[in-house]
């Protein structure tokens, strides 16, 4: 067994006073993105809070150094709740990571904040449907408001199929930014809420809308969608799981391919992009087409799968969660042997998965469960010193962000608790100041999983 590295503590960076909530006498901030809000060429935060734990409802941005840049919102606002009388729904710290992303999604050179927004001026709302919902974009360096629209077929999405309620498909709302509509970079994103999978471009203008048929527990679709161009057309396509849409949102594929399709990735897997899915660790071609089925014997339920150059010679490789919302992790190389079974450290949601460059672009990347870095052979190799407990509940846990802070060709790895007051910079050691050229927004930035 080796010895764990101990990373290098970079940066603690405090979420600004006035940007804080308290409850039961702890200090919280929220959910929390990444990105160059101001173009000068560092990381920044955002930190944002929900209406009933959903509906975005309050925004701040602040920098690397603590510095609030600007908010918008109310951190306390209260809105009637729709389903239950004589009561309010009160601002949260979000459900799940949600509707909001950090993205030049104009093209002008400058990063935009990209979110569902709750309209404060309405006096009844549920947590269970959007028609309080309206969608912006935001100057990131000012938080000024871009472009705001109604969407009417946005806000009759709700968590309603079939005269019944399922919670687990509508609350994950996360948009994924896609390039749809054949720009020299992408300007569009996606988003499923429900049942419901739509697109729309950078004037928020509605491009197309699908229906998903697979929404029953466990037989559903993925709870987040991914993005890609995995059939080379020069466009972005969606895997959804048991669904497959291209880039007009016509139907590539929609079959029920097995239980627990939890989270869903487009990567490189044999020379091109693919299709993959956590549900049996299958790998499938761009007609839903299978090129490599682990089977539901070996994954009987796929929670997470991330992929990545985990051993050296045998790559890319898959990482599963594959016994559910359980430390049980596997790697399996690109002819689909199984190298290693093993399990991680216990957390509250027993989620949170990534893949992280920690020691450059050529050296196996490295596999993170909160709150620890592990090789393909399932060694814990770096544990996060000075890293308070994380304070426990469903949410309540270290999410984490992979990205290149330094600039120095290694991941940093940010870490946040979205019941805290702070965000974590690790880097690994030896830690050369000199050597910083800047932060890089990439897609597994603005398209972070978090957590499926």
């Amino acid at each position: 067994m080796k010895t764990p590295q101990e990373a290098h503590l970079y940066r603690r960076v405090e979420i600004p006073e006035t940007f804080l909530n308290e409850s039961a006498e702890q200090l919280w901030g929220g959910d929390i993105r990444i990105g160059d809000l101001t173009g000068d060429g560092n990381v920044d935060f955002l930190v944002y809070k929900s209406l009933g734990g959903i509906h975005p409802c309050f925004l701040g941005a602040f920098n690397v150094e603590g510095e609030p840049l600007w908010s918008l919102g109310d951190k306390y606002l209260e809105i009637k709740d729709a389903d239950a009388a004589d009561t309010n729904l009160k601002t949260l710290s979000p459900d799940r990571p949600g509707p909001v992303a950090i993205y030049d999604i104009d093209a002008d050179g400058q990063a935009e904040v990209i979110c569902f927004w709750v309209d404060s001026g309405v006096t009844t709302a549920s947590k269970w449907e959007l028609s309080a919902i309206k969608l912006m974009i935001l100057d990131g360096a000012t938080g000024d408001i871009k472009r705001c629209v109604v969407s009417e077929e946005l806000q009759q999405c709700n968590a309603v199929a079939e005269g019944e309620r399922h919670i687990p498909n509508y609350v994950h709302q996360r948009l994924m930014i896609a390039n749809f509509s054949g720009n020299p970079q992408p300007q569009d994103f996606v988003v499923k809420v429900g049942i419901n999978v739509l697109a729309f471009n950078h004037n928020l203008e509605l491009l197309w809308k699908y229906t998903d048929r697979w929404f029953r527990y466990p037989k559903h679709s993925a709870y987040i969608p991914a993005v890609g161009d995995f059939n080379g057309d020069g466009f972005d396509e969606v895997n959804g799981g048991n669904f497959g849409l291209g880039a007009d949102g016509t139907v590539l594929w929609d079959k029920y391919l097995g239980e627990n399709i939890d989270s869903v990735l487009v990567e490189e897997w044999d020379g091109k992009k693919r299709v993959i899915l956590s549900g049996g660790g299958q790998v499938l071609d761009a007609t839903g087409n299978a090129i490599l089925s682990l089977g539901f014997d070996v994954v009987p339920h796929g929670q997470e799968v991330r992929c990545g150059n985990l051993l050296p010679n045998a790559s890319p490789n898959l990482v599963i969660r594959y016994n559910g919302h359980h430390p049980d992790l596997m790697v399996v190389d690109n002819k689909g042997q199984i190298r290693s079974r093993f399990r991680v450290d216990n957390s509250p949601n027993n989620t949170g998965l990534e893949v992280v460059r920690w020691d450059g672009l050529d050296n196996p990347e490295l596999i993170y469960s909160p709150a620890a870095l592990y090789d393909g052979e399932g060694n814990k190799v770096v544990t996060f010193p000075d890293l308070p407990p994380p304070t426990g509940g469903k949410m309540g846990w270290y999410h984490c962000f992979p990205a290149d802070v330094c600039g120095d060709a290694r991941d940093e790895v940010i870490l946040y608790d979205p019941y805290s007051d702070a965000v974590y910079i690790y880097t690994p050691d030896p830690f050369v100041p000199n050597q910083y050229e800047g932060y890089q927004h990439t897609a597994r930035q603005y398209n972070a999983r978090l957590i499926d």
